[in-house]
């Protein structure tokens, strides 16, 4: 009798102190990863109409780096991008042609293509549906926190177009505003 009652103080005790921690947390995921950097979490309006499926920091950061954040929108052989988040970024970015220069948000971003450098024909915005590509722009720190490196990439035969690249960078908005 003594074990089941033990059981269950050790039960209630588990439930009674997790309900608090859970309320602390936000519904939102992006909302959640701010609390954890320094730098500032943007968060896109526009997804070109894909869900996430997957939001989390990533591992390749070594320690006492902060971690990146990474979000993964539509489905694994379907349209697909990711966002990349960061300050500094632990990784790098696949390298390819610049097709497009544009500002967002008051930044300056460019798009690449993953086009064939050996190619003879020039890369253009068309070849990031062909190919795949990024869009990549700093954009600055809001409330105090400091500005964040963005990569929105797309690849794996079924990509987002150059423009929709923009369109998606151009809806980005600071957590919490």
């Amino acid at each position: 009798m003594k074990r089941v009652l033990g059981v269950i103080a050790a039960t209630a005790f588990i439930i009674g102190t997790a309900a608090p921690i859970q309320a602390m947390g936000s519904s939102d995921a992006y909302e959640n990863i701010q609390v954890g950097v320094t730098y500032t979490v943007y968060e896109p309006s526009f997804t070109a109409g894909l869900t996430a499926r997957h939001l989390g920091g990533n591992d390749l950061c070594q320690k006492g780096t902060e971690q990146n954040l990474t979000v993964q929108y539509g489905k694994g052989n379907g349209r697909n991008f990711t966002i990349t988040e960061g300050n500094p970024m632990c990784f790098d970015i696949g390298n390819g042609a610049t097709v497009l220069r544009t500002t967002i948000n008051g930044s300056k971003a460019f798009v690449q293509a993953y086009c064939d450098p050996a190619s003879s024909k020039k890369c253009t915005k068309a070849d990031v549906i062909k190919y795949g590509g990024h869009l990549e722009v700093t954009l600055p720190g809001a409330n105090g926190l400091r500005p964040t490196r963005i990569w929105i990439e797309t690849y794996g035969g079924n990509n987002l177009s150059a423009q929709q690249l923009v369109r998606i960078a151009k809806s980005l908005t600071p957590v919490g505003d």
